[in-house]
């Protein structure tokens, strides 16, 4: 079928609210590259929003899902205990952030860990509120999208939300409300709003934890500085709560490194992972310190397909095929490339704000003029020209004036040149009619 055949039968089959950021439909994916039903080849820079950090189809990954499904697909670990799910377990806490003992519960999806990590600290600590950010993404189901910050289209219309949830500043320092010129003053900033609001209007006694995206992805590709990092660290311990790591966008070698957080030496709580886990096949992991998952009674956390075997293999395989091709060297070296080209394309164009991010995780925010007016046609005009130049990009941001670039981590010099000038193309057709917001 074509796309437009199969853009007929959607519209007469699916529900309009399953929003697709492009008209194309996907037919065979290999490594870097996409073909849709068309026949046409697009260089992937979106890999599923983070999910296939190694490629498509990685042979390896294949090879040991395919082996699974000839033994068995699925019989549900609160039935019986497939072993590849104490293996996955094993590994995470292996990587996990941290020289503390960990252990891991399995579920499908970066929203049902997110969930499940609110519901261990809320047991765990024997408290209720949750602090959560601004410009924070959490994932779409009830508690989830409670703690994501974005009105639309992700939490407008679905009320009333969970209760005790509040929101305290990101240390976003490219838009920041303090002023500060430096991501330091950034962050002393954020933790001093932070102490003060949770002291005087939430109550420090009241706080379970704190969920923060160490790189807030949905937000647009904000790293937080680490100051802030450690500051919130040292302050959840302070007050006896607990930090939530949700490293579901950012973690599984994106960043070049496990998690974004071992780029600074910090060990959360609990930590959520999803997304580039396992290679597209649905599984995702909170990963906590042993002390704190041991407190939970049997049966009090479960999933039906939580720790499938076939997501499991492949998730054993992508953790291993990261390690055996030395890919957080190369995740580094993707964003030093990508980085240097646009730092000397932002010295042309004014319009290119800000140029962010941590290993091959890159964020491009756009801007109308002088007073960081968000430029979001700018956005959708480069992602559609790239588009038809067969690069797949991907919009976001809070206030969806941001590119994110999300490559492959293992994809190679040519391909990482080719993405380079359609990206350059792309920019440039969208921005060259005014060079410069003087």
């Amino acid at each position: 079928m074509t796309n437009q055949t199969l853009a007929q039968k959607r519209a007469a089959a699916v529900a309009p609210a399953a929003y697709s950021v492009h008209p194309f439909y996907p037919e065979r994916a290999q490594g870097s590259y996409v073909w849709d039903a068309d026949g046409k080849r697009y260089l992937d820079w979106s890999v599923g929003i983070a999910v296939m950090n190694i490629g498509h189809s990685h042979p390896k990954v294949l090879s040991a899902v395919k082996e699974q499904i000839d033994k068995f697909q699925h019989l549900c670990f609160a039935v019986g205990m497939n072993e590849t799910y104490i293996q996955v377990a094993e590994k995470l806490n292996s990587i996990a952030p941290g020289k503390s003992p960990k252990k891991t519960f399995l579920v499908n999806s970066g929203a049902e860990a997110v969930e499940n990590a609110v519901k261990i600290a809320r047991v765990v600590t024997g408290r209720q509120g949750i602090v959560s950010f601004t410009h924070a993404f959490h994932g779409r189901t009830h508690m989830a999208l409670s703690l994501t910050a974005k009105a639309n289209p992700y939490k407008a219309g679905f009320a009333p939300r969970a209760a005790e949830i509040y929101r305290a500043q990101y240390p976003y320092m490219y838009r920041n409300p303090w002023g500060a010129k430096t991501e330091q003053e950034t962050a002393e900033k954020a933790l001093a709003a932070l102490k003060d609001q949770v002291k005087y209007t939430i109550g420090e006694s009241e706080i379970a934890a704190f969920i923060l995206e160490p790189m807030a992805g949905e937000g647009g590709f904000i790293p937080a500085p680490e100051a802030f990092l450690r500051g919130l660290r040292d302050y959840a311990t302070e007050i006896g709560a607990l930090w939530i790591d949700d490293e579901v966008q950012a973690g599984i070698g994106r960043t070049g490194q496990w998690w974004a957080v071992d780029h600074y030496g910090l060990e959360p709580d609990l930590i959520t992972s999803a997304k580039a886990l396992s290679s597209g096949f649905p599984l995702s992991a909170v990963i906590g310190k042993a002390e704190i998952m041991d407190k939970l009674e049997p049966g009090m956390l479960g999933s039906t397909f939580g720790g499938n075997p076939t997501g499991c293999a492949a998730a054993l395989a992508t953790l291993k095929v990261i390690e055996e091709e030395n890919l957080f060297e190369r995740a580094k070296d993707i964003g030093a490339v990508i980085k240097d080209r646009l730092g000397k394309l932002q010295k042309s164009y004014s319009q290119i704000g800000d140029v962010r991010g941590m290993g091959a995780m890159i964020g491009i925010e756009f801007i109308k003029d002088a007073n960081k007016t968000p430029h979001e046609d700018a956005v959708d005009a480069i992602v559609a020209h790239a588009r038809d130049n067969g690069l797949i990009l991907l919009p976001t941001g809070t206030y969806s004036n941001v590119i994110r670039l999300l490559p492959p981590i293992n994809m190679s010099t040519e391909e990482l040149e080719e993405g380079l000038e359609k990206l350059e193309s792309a920019i440039k057709f969208a921005l060259e009619p005014a060079m410069s917001l003087a």
